[in-house]
């Protein structure tokens, strides 16, 4: 594999990841494990996810002990 195809594709699995997470947080805030489990059966690697959070600065608190996600407020 070319590092041009490798980073077109790493590109395009962020790309992917943000989409998911926007679209699974859009309704409100989900605990980090419904997220995980959906990411999964999306083929979205737990790595990819995390990097999808810190890339769209998703907001992250515990809750009944639970981490809980939500997007940020709009400024």
């Amino acid at each position: 594999m070319s590092i041009d195809t490798y980073i077109q594709q790493r590109n395009e699995s962020n790309r992917k990841a943000r989409a998911f997470l926007r679209e699974v947080l859009a309704g409100g805030p989900q605990t980090y494990q419904i997220v995980h489990e959906q990411a999964v059966k999306q083929g979205i690697s737990k790595s990819y996810l995390l990097t999808a959070r810190r890339s769209l600065h998703v907001e992250s608190h515990k809750s009944d002990g639970y981490a809980v996600w939500n997007l940020p407020a709009a400024a």
